[in-house]
């Protein structure tokens, strides 16, 4: 059955509410119940965080279908309003199980793509995985093209294998010298870090039409203030080089409220200081810290591209294993509106 009216709130980033944020969050968690069957609920005083501090050049937007006050299905896009990739928008898009078949997905996709055809986007990205294959089919339909494959790959921290941590930290007198940040990247090393940041660039990107991104210290503090009114504790670890400059990074995150789950970000190392085991150092010495900091870990989530071999070396040598595939996918929005009108 298609629904042929369906009622749709929209929402941007100056109109969120603390109401409204719970109300999104037991939308989600009914969804993560499908797909994270055996997660914690996320918190509503940590997404209500995070929407009240969110960067200045981020906008956000929500569509919703709603029933006796209860989301069942929504849309999100957001898009950076400065910098490069100035034809992007991200989407997501979740209809909760007994919702699906009506033609929610269908209506929320064409008033979000039209939305972001009027700010000139003329692409979207959206992610689907493999635990609720109604995305994928949808996504199909839609008109979108698979771009990037990846998966969510896990590391149980009692299945790390004896003894490796301490080789993987045990060290030449090469002059590289590691260092763990817990309160936030110094300001004397905040513009060098956020030039770091940019070797995120040499990740596969396989199909998908993205430019490189050039993030900058402002970007660095707002996504710290991010996390921390997100409820996240974040651990950055760097690797300095002999002459002193940053050559590598890697950090991880949890919430103290949950956690067993520890979720790894960014990893790399800069061309010109690979091949000394700067990234197992890096990797080994965050699990190390995470154990010191929270003994109540239980496992390491990080997602890599099925195509970036190095990475996937490492991960697997420390014992990560996959947890989830997913696929990112993008459409163009001209041909995604064209799609909706013609089905």
């Amino acid at each position: 059955m298609t629904t042929t009216s369906v009622a749709v709130q929209h929402r941007d980033h100056t109109a969120l509410t603390e109401e409204f944020a719970r109300a999104l969050v037991a939308h989600l968690n009914r969804l993560r119940a499908e797909s994270h069957p055996d997660d914690p609920p996320a918190d509503p005083a940590n997404v209500w965080g995070q929407m009240q501090h969110l960067p200045p050049v981020l906008e956000l937007d929500f569509w919703t279908v709603e029933e006796g006050g209860v989301i069942v299905a929504h849309a999100r896009t957001q898009l950076l309003t400065v910098g490069e990739n100035g034809h992007l928008a991200e989407l997501e898009l979740l209809v909760s199980p007994a919702a699906r078949g009506r033609g929610l997905g269908r209506t929320l996709l064409g008033r979000a793509a039209r939305a972001m055809r009027a700010r000139g986007r003329t692409l979207l990205i959206a992610q689907t995985n493999d635990r609720v294959p109604a995305g994928e089919a949808f996504a199909r339909r839609a008109g979108f093209q698979p771009g990037l494959s990846n998966h969510v790959n896990r590391l149980l921290l009692t299945d790390i294998p004896g003894g490796l941590l301490d080789a993987w930290t045990t060290r030449p007198d090469d002059g590289y010298s590691l260092e763990v940040w817990t309160d936030g990247v110094p300001e004397a090393d905040l513009d060098a870090y956020a030039a770091l940041l940019n070797v995120m660039n040499s990740a596969p990107r396989d199909d998908l039409d993205l430019e490189d991104h050039r993030t900058t210290p402002e970007e660095v503090r707002s996504m710290e203030t991010l996390a921390r009114a997100g409820g996240r504790t974040a651990v950055v670890a760097v690797v300095r080089a002999p002459d002193g400059t940053l050559a590598g990074l890697t950090d991880v995150s949890w919430r103290p409220a949950q956690p067993r789950i520890i979720s790894q970000g960014n990893t790399g190392v800069l061309p010109a200081h690979r091949g000394h085991g700067l990234g197992r150092w890096l990797k080994a010495a965050t699990v190390r810290e995470v154990q010191r900091l929270n003994p109540q870990a239980t496992e390491i989530r990080t997602q890599n591209a099925d195509s970036n071999g190095p990475m996937l070396k490492i991960n697997t040598d420390l014992g990560f294993r996959p947890f989830m595939a997913s696929t990112v996918w993008q459409g163009d929005t001209n041909a995604v509106l064209e799609n909706l009108e013609r089905n």
